[in-house]
């Protein structure tokens, strides 16, 4: 699967082209540039494919929702902050690092 800073697979690329279809197919005959939206949304806020949760577009408003719970809307152009790790994944990445205050570490 594509890290943060590496691109897009074509094997993934056609996956979210494939969702993205179903998805509009529903809700408009057009369908035209919509994955490229949602493409664009993850590369933005820095969301591999792989923690991407769910997606829609509406009115040109791309909405993605990471693996995080973190719910995001993205116009095209837009400029926007990366997300951070908790957001995206879930997990913390610091909390391997704490020291143990009871019991035994594992390990």
């Amino acid at each position: 699967m594509a890290k943060k800073d590496e691109k897009i697979v074509d094997s993934e690329k056609e996956n979210v082209v494939d969702v993205a279809e179903a998805s509009a197919a529903k809700k408009s005959p057009d369908i035209t540039g919509l994955a490229e939206l949602i493409i664009e949304a993850c590369k933005a806020f820095g969301v591999a494919l792989e923690y991407l949760f769910a997606s829609s577009i509406s009115d040109g408003v791309a909405t993605i929702i990471t693996n995080g719970g973190k719910r995001v809307k993205y116009k095209a152009g837009d400029k926007v902050e990366k997300l951070d790790d908790i957001a995206i994944t879930g997990i913390n990445p610091k909390l391997a690092k704490r020291k143990v205050i009871a019991g035994k570490a594992k390990g």
